[in-house]
């Protein structure tokens, strides 16, 4: 049990991290392309958003 809420603990970290590289990545691309946004950049940033609040709540929880 207690090796499972570590394996929880990793993958939630592993997702903030992804999450955040994501997110830098997005402020790398608005910055170069002047605030141009298309649909797909839109999908990606709430996947993003998504990835997060999951890392949190399974950091939290574990």
């Amino acid at each position: 049990m207690h090796h499972d809420k570590w394996k929880l603990r990793i993958g939630g970290v592993l997702l903030i991290l992804v999450g955040l590289w994501n997110v830098f990545g997005f402020v790398m691309t608005i910055e170069f392309a002047k605030f141009y946004f298309s649909i797909n950049d839109i999908g990606d940033i709430i996947i993003t958003i998504l990835m997060l609040y999951l890392g949190y709540i399974m950091v939290r929880y574990s």
